[in-house]
């Protein structure tokens, strides 16, 4: 049997790959007593022995620097309430300002933790590995914590912010 080739394009990949429903997190770091964030969809558990989770960064991203050199970071599960927090942690060109207004502590390691999350894990990078335009850190859990659980999750699909129908 001849396999063909095939050409997939950037955006047909995208829109398949969109109707698949995803959580929607915020990753948080801090370098220099400033922390730096982003909104990923791009999150899952990986291993129960060690505790490892990944996400996947994209590479000229200034949250994804931090992470590099730091080698810490936290994992903010949103609520449907918090879709604001997500647009505000997605928007290009304002990494600068994205804590201006924004309330959270600090985890043990100096990671900040979003206030009203669903639940949040903190971890040290086990390995970073690259993926074409992004990198995929492995995480190993250092600290975990869950909100209220009455709570609804955010999620994505399709390109836009949803909420679980009752």
């Amino acid at each position: 049997m001849h396999l063909q080739e095939k050409t997939i394009d950037s955006r047909t990949f995208r829109e398949v790959m969109g109707r698949f429903t995803t959580g929607v997190t915020v990753v948080t770091v801090r370098d220099e007593e400033k922390p730096h964030g982003m909104t990923v969809n791009s999150f899952t558990s990986v291993s129960l022995d060690p505790l490892l989770i990944l996400v996947c960064l994209d590479k000229g991203a200034t949250t994804t620097d931090m992470l590099l050199r730091t080698r810490r970071f936290s994992v903010n599960i949103l609520t449907a309430e918090q879709k604001r927090l997500a647009q505000r942690f997605a928007e290009s060109g304002n990494e600068q300002d994205r804590f201006n207004g924004i309330d959270y502590s600090l985890s043990e390691e100096g990671t900040p933790i979003l206030s009203g999350v669903l639940g949040h894990l903190t971890c040290t990078v086990d390995k970073v590995v690259e993926g074409g335009d992004h990198y995929i850190f492995i995480g190993e859990v250092v600290d975990i914590g869950s909100g209220d659980d009455k709570k609804t999750p955010l999620l994505f699909y399709r390109g836009n912010y949803n909420v679980l129908a009752e």
